[in-house]
């Protein structure tokens, strides 16, 4: 779909939702799943809708991404014509601009795209919606604007928060909202928009004019020409990642085989930067129960439930339960840990127990030695 230009921005992101796992990384860049990064998912299904105009807006430090995700060259976005460009971080006033404000601080890459059609998406919130198929169907009603939802009840408050979409008695949008709990069933916002880029240009300059918003669902129905916007109510499964615990369930949700294969196989594969590294040993009294390891890990001790990114080296005696660890830690022998997260380059001595719980776990620090 040449005629599309896509837009990768975390615009919820808030570093201190992340206790310490966001110190040298922006959110799209936390390691998931063994050997893959956030941003990864968004990148994949991205190319898999065979568009290959894409701009990511970078977030702070900006290190991490420009190592991992480069030119693109891993999702075949390294082109001559369109292919990949990341952004930096956009600052107004010395703050970090909002939304709004970065869009408008870029406008010249809209101006000079020649594609009709701009497909904008927050990589947290991870599914492989049909980008294809919204597409078809913004062109089929003649839309403006097409708005990417799923019908969720929510008894538990998993999406307490969250933007919705509020409707009218045609089902048509008619405002933005805050999951507060009060209603059965919500229309949840799924972070993606699809919008000509004609009306979005006009509305990034409005808003800025009026002052009147500061992301681009607000923008959106606060733009006061006549517009036709519409739902897409997408199906794929999700996983809303806003903060710690929510990054440490959606990781061991992995650990459901059903729901492994469809996230990374159903409707396109998962690519990712690769890495060269020698098949895992299991070393003699080695136990591995319910859990992922990546290449490249030795393991002598015990893991049940956790996620074992690559080159770790887990010790005779030690056990990980209910953990993730993060890529080229070392666990010493008879060490504890429960309800973990190390983050890269952690060493754990000998004896040492750590604990959390499932809303609190224990975090440690990049490179950080636990004694």
């Amino acid at each position: 779909m040449q005629n599309i230009l896509a837009l990768i921005y975390s615009s919820e992101f808030d570093e201190k939702n992340y206790d310490t796992l966001c110190k040298i990384r922006p959110d799209y860049m936390l390691p998931f799943g063994c050997r893959y990064r956030i941003i990864d998912f968004t990148l994949s299904n991205i190319t898999n809708h065979n568009i290959s105009n894409v701009i990511l807006y970078g977030g702070e430090p900006l290190r991490s991404t420009l190592d991992h995700v480069s030119d693109g060259r891993n999702w075949e976005l390294n082109r001559r014509n369109g292919g990949l460009m990341i952004n930096p971080p956009v600052y107004n006033r010395s703050r970090l601009a909002n939304e709004i404000e970065t869009y408008y601080n870029t406008m010249k890459n809209f101006r000079i795209n020649k594609c009709e059609y701009i497909y904008i998406t927050n990589p947290m919130y991870i599914s492989k919606v049909n980008i294809s198929d919204a597409y078809d169907q913004m062109i089929d009603k003649d839309l403006d604007a097409l708005i990417f939802t799923q019908n969720k009840t929510d008894e538990y408050g998993y999406y307490l928060n969250r933007r919705i979409i509020n409707t009218d008695e045609n089902e048509d949008p008619v405002s933005v909202g805050i999951n507060l709990g009060l209603e059965e069933e919500i229309k949840l916002f799924t972070g993606s928009l699809l919008i000509k880029k004609d009306i979005f240009m006009d509305l990034i300059r409005y808003s800025i004019e009026k002052n009147n918003a500061t992301n681009i669902l607000d923008a959106l129905f606060k733009y006061p020409k006549k517009k036709s916007i519409g739902l897409y109510k997408s199906k794929e499964s999700l996983s809303v990642i806003m903060d710690t615990l929510t990054y440490f369930e959606s990781s061991l949700k992995l650990l459901d085989r059903e729901y492994f294969e469809e996230i990374f196989y159903e409707q396109g594969m998962v690519y990712t930067k690769s890495k060269d590294e020698p098949s895992t040993e299991y070393l003699k009294g080695s136990k591995v129960r319910n859990s992922l390891v990546a290449n490249g890990a030795i393991i002598e001790g015990e893991i049940e439930n956790s996620i074992i990114f690559r080159g770790v080296k887990v010790k005779k005696g030690a056990v990980i339960k209910n953990s993730i660890i993060f890529q080229n830690s070392e666990i010493g022998e008879g060490a504890i840990l429960n309800h973990v997260i190390t983050d890269k380059d952690t060493k754990v001595f000998e004896d040492v127990k750590l604990f959390g719980n499932r809303t609190h776990p224990y975090l440690t620090d990049k490179g950080e030695y636990i004694k």
